[in-house]
């Protein structure tokens, strides 16, 4: 059977939808591959900066030693919503109200982008970095690769900025999309001193870690929320 041929305003069409999606992906790439450079850069700074290293340092001797066992216990749960257990939980979420045509399939594409991109970033950055985490006798969990940036506080602002912008669009009420933020905002970085407390990353690597996933986001949810196709249902 011959393929249905396509009439010259379709081809025009799905020609000129290719050609944006293109640059489009182009976009979102390259302003990638420029905060990644950034973040190796500034890892490659505070690395080598015996100033950093020192207030890094004095940060993690103070933590550690105004810890109580109750904190401890508090930061070992609140450490895993830097996981990949939250990143399925909010991932599930998106997919059901994509199921149930609350939000359109291409939405799902934003949260893997923003995801992927922050897990890749963190991943490449500590193999070029390769900074070493706090001495183990201060550390209270088992932590693995290198220490610049803390993945888990990356992945918080990730998981917690999904959240957040899924509660504030569903909710249509501006107070609740406000305290929304605000919690997400606060989680996020209850689960970065998680990772101080539990002395497995300094400082640094916690701040570097948020604040990357945070400009990372905000990029890539302005270039792909460029497109209608993109937006949430009303």
């Amino acid at each position: 059977m011959t393929p249905p041929q396509l009439s010259p305003p379709d081809r025009v069409g799905h020609s000129s939808n290719t050609v944006r999606w293109t640059r489009l992906a182009a976009s979102v790439l390259g302003s990638w591959l420029v905060l990644v450079v950034l973040l190796v850069l500034c890892g490659e700074g505070i690395k080598h900066s015996s100033a950093i290293n020192s207030v890094d340092g004095h940060i993690t001797t103070f933590v550690v030693h105004h810890r109580t066992p109750t904190l401890n216990q508090i930061m070992k749960v609140l450490t895993w919503a830097g996981s990949w257990i939250a990143v399925f939980v909010v991932a599930v979420a998106v997919a059901l109200l994509t199921w149930k045509g609350r939000l359109k399939a291409v939405a799902v594409v934003t949260v893997l982008t923003a995801w992927l991109g922050e897990l890749l970033a963190v991943t490449m950055t500590k193999a070029v970095v390769e900074r070493h985490r706090p001495p183990e006798s201060v550390r209270l969990v088992v932590a693995h690769s290198w220490s610049f940036p803390s993945g888990h506080a990356a992945n918080a602002v990730v998981v917690f900025a999904v959240a957040a912008a899924l509660v504030s669009h569903l909710a249509r009420s501006r107070l609740v999309e406000v305290l929304s933020w605000l919690v997400a905002v606060l989680l996020a970085a209850l689960v970065g001193f998680s990772r101080i407390e539990l002395g497995v990353h300094w400082t640094t690597d916690v701040l570097a870690g948020a604040v990357w996933s945070g400009i990372w986001i905000g990029v890539a949810a302005w270039l792909l929320g460029r497109r209608p196709g993109l937006r949430v249902r009303a």
